[in-house]
């Protein structure tokens, strides 16, 4: 379960004044905030270095939904000169540079076009079509060689020779339910931090690749209907919910380009139920890389498997008494005799540095605080960069530290949240910023965090709009952990009056709603202040950004000291001399919808009304990793599953309640929502509903984010 940004949401009817505005034009409304391109500025996206060293590129977007057109860039470090590569309204065969590849060792890109790939020298302006077929060519990329692109299609996976254009196929038994070097639904949402669904990696000589094979046979069927079809088809989604089967994973190495193909399988043991998606390689390409897991997620081992020596070694292992975060593959050094790794054993994220036999040398980074970014390395210079919350917990700043040791050197001074991504040569830096009141920023910096350009300036597009002002406040909880909060205010606030307030939670582990950048406070936050509203949000015990201690307070327990902290925010709220504590509503998306019914039911004197969004219901209904991770499986903690499920608690009920839902989201099913509703019938306890026919669990398009915006509005003008 990853957060949902989007944000969505009912009443059968509402004013047509909430979605055209009338003559004010300077109001926002639930149409113009969801408006694609309006209010948001193009912004570049897709930054990358040139791996050739020849400056950065990125994507420009002029336009939005069907109109948008796309271009590549390419700025020049040395003259500081911007440079257009390709447009794709020019490009022909509609080639789109939305997910540009660089050939490691060529000025050629890699693109999809008319549903196939193809590869577009920029210098020459060439384009040469690689594949002409009906199947879809899937996560490809280049080998480091730039001579070959890997790909998958039909779940096999594959390897074309771009000179002579030969198609080695590399695998032979892909199918509906056999995936190689492709992740099965559960694996791409609870086991990868990326959107990516490829589990393959090529070795430095480009001569052989590891890959993850998954046989998800024995998983259970979920079956979702396609309602707006004149004889609704039925979809069958292999999907494992709690103390069901997972698939079997098992990890394998095919050599490329030999007349004959070879293929290795590395013996697993019993006790691994997953194998963790990403791979590294030694800088000898002798031996791979990949990790393990046990079903309860508390154990992994770092295994090194040199096939050709027959030698599989564990090289390193961590154990953890709630579970275990980090699933980053650790990065072999060119030296050959070191490589870096990340972990959490000392309760926070850090680094640490390891000879090849797993003999610990020390501890790059250390402290009560967490590096949030995957590390990037000079090794030429011997320093790492990375961004780390060790200013202040709702921040992101960027730091640098000699792997040998030595002081620790923070890179970036203005409060926010700043990301980097550094130069092959390691001299330069490019790093995205963004504060409360600042919009995104791309900015091009020296190694030391000296800036040198801004790549990227949004258009103000929203001066002339009653926007919010955003508070940051920090409370103390009835154990006295201190707990942080953010209030939205309208912009004519006047502290004589009394105002209600809307809480809107998440609250889940791995998610932080309380961080100093832009976009923590919505267009829809913005909205519903212009209308009159206090909008509040506050990160409890379980979310990200304070260490595993802090996190792993919900272990076994979901829901319990989520409510704790957010009803000591709810107690902070009403002291405050300008709430109307009798006007208190409640709303929230995905675990925030979840951790809504659950405070609705199990403190149902508190909040007046509430809103909750493709909610689960009951944990046995959501997936194994995500569940079991934090819950167990259900049969060894069956109380610990009966007591975070609101469904237990429905009569309970006495806020007025809308629940809205997509027929189509595959993540948490509408099962959720049909359970609750039937708990509430019995109950005789009354609810509105939302149903969205064909929405997945985020909502999409203008029309659908339109009602639900403009709904929840009047859901809460009505009941507040």
């Amino acid at each position: 379960m990853k957060p949902i940004k989007s944000i969505l949401f009912l009443s059968l009817l509402w004013p047509l004044a909430l979605l055209a505005g009338g003559d004010e034009s300077r109001r926002l409304t639930a149409e113009l905030i969801n408006k694609e391109g309006l209010l948001t500025a193009p912004a570049i996206s897709g930054v990358n270095w040139h791996p050739q060293g020849r400056g950065v590129t990125y994507v420009r977007q002029k336009g939005s939904g069907k109109d948008a057109v796309s271009s590549l860039w390419n700025y020049e470090v040395s003259t500081g000169k911007e440079k257009l590569l390709l447009d794709s309204s020019t490009a022909g065969e509609k080639l789109s540079v939305s997910s540009y590849q660089w050939s490691p060792k060529s000025d050629a890109l890699l693109l999809r076009g008319a549903g196939d790939l193809w590869i577009v020298d920029v210098l020459s302006g060439v384009q040469r079509r690689l594949t002409k077929d009906p199947e879809d060519e899937e996560e490809p990329t280049f080998s480091p060689d730039g001579e070959r692109i890997a790909y998958i299609k039909k779940n096999d996976l594959y390897a074309l020779e771009l000179k002579t254009g030969l198609v080695e196929k590399l695998t032979g038994d892909g199918g509906p339910h056999i995936m190689n070097g492709k992740l099965d639904w559960v694996y791409e949402e609870e086991l990868t931090n990326r959107r990516r669904r490829r589990s393959y990696q090529w070795s430095p000589d480009s001569k052989k690749i590891i890959f993850l094979r998954l046989d998800e046979n024995r998983v259970p069927e979920y079956v979702l209907t396609d309602y707006l079809s004149v004889h609704p088809p039925l979809i069958k989604q292999r999907y494992p919910k709690a103390g069901d089967p997972n698939s079997i994973p098992s990890v394998h190495m095919v050599t490329v380009g030999e007349p004959l193909t070879k293929t290795w399988t590395v013996a697993l043991k019993d006790s691994v139920e997953y194998v963790a998606p990403e791979f590294s390689w030694t800088a000898d390409s002798k031996a791979a890389c990949f990790l393990t897991l046990n079903r309860d997620q508390t154990e992994l081992t770092v295994h090194l498997w040199d096939p050709i020596a027959g030698k599989d070694q564990e090289l390193l292992s961590e154990k953890d008494p709630f579970w275990i975060n980090s699933l980053e593959p650790p990065r072999f050094l060119k030296d050959g005799q070191h490589l870096l790794w990340l972990s959490e054993r000392t309760g926070f994220l850090h680094v640490y540095l390891y000879k090849l036999d797993g003999e610990l040398v020390r501890a790059v980074t250390e402290g009560n605080w967490l590096i949030d970014q995957s590390p990037e390395v000079d090794e030429k210079g011997g320093w790492l960069y990375f961004n780390a919350t060790e200013k202040d917990p709702r921040e992101r700043h960027l730091y640098r530290r000699r792997i040998t040791g030595g002081d620790l050197e923070r890179l970036s001074k203005e409060p926010g949240i700043h990301s980097l991504k550094l130069s092959s040569d390691g001299a330069h830096l490019i790093s995205t910023f963004s504060a409360i009141n600042a919009p995104p920023q791309v900015r091009l910096l020296q190694s030391n965090g000296v800036w040198m350009a801004t790549l990227d300036q949004p258009e103000n597009r929203w001066s002339d709009y009653r926007l919010a002002t955003t508070e940051f406040h920090e409370i103390t909880a009835t154990d006295g952990a201190r707990l942080f909060g953010r209030l939205v205010k309208p912009s004519d606030f006047n502290p004589q009056k009394k105002y209600p307030v809307i809480v809107f939670v998440y609250g889940g582990p791995h998610s932080q709603l309380i961080q100093k950048r832009w976009g923590v406070t919505s267009l829809t936050d913005h909205l519903l202040a212009q209308e009159g509203f206090l909008i509040w949000s506050l990160d409890n015990r379980g979310s990200w950004g304070r260490g595993h201690k802090w996190e792993s307070a919900i272990f076994k327990d979901l829901g319990r000291h989520e409510l704790a902290d957010q009803l000591d925010g709810v107690a902070y709220l009403k002291s405050l001399p300008y709430v109307d504590a009798s006007r208190l509503g409640l709303w929230g998306w995905s675990y925030g919808g979840y951790l809504t019914l659950y405070a609705l039911t199990k403190a149902p004197d508190v909040f007046k009304c509430g809103v909750a969004g493709a909610p689960v219901t009951d944990w046995k209904f959501y997936d194994t990793i995500y569940t079991e991770r934090y819950m167990k499986i259900p049969r060894e903690n069956p109380e610990g599953y009966k007591n975070s499920s609101p469904l237990e608690a429905a009569a309970q009920l006495k806020a007025k309640l809308l629940i809205l839902h997509g027929t189509a989201d595959d993540n948490v099913h509408m099962q959720n929502t049909m359970s609750f509703l039937n708990a509430l019938v019995k109950a005789a306890r009354p609810y509105e509903l939302q149903i969205q026919p064909g929405q997945k669990h985020g909502f999409h398009g203008e029309a659908a984010r339109t009602y639900l915006t403009a709904s929840l509005l009047e859901f809460f003008k009505k009941h507040l």
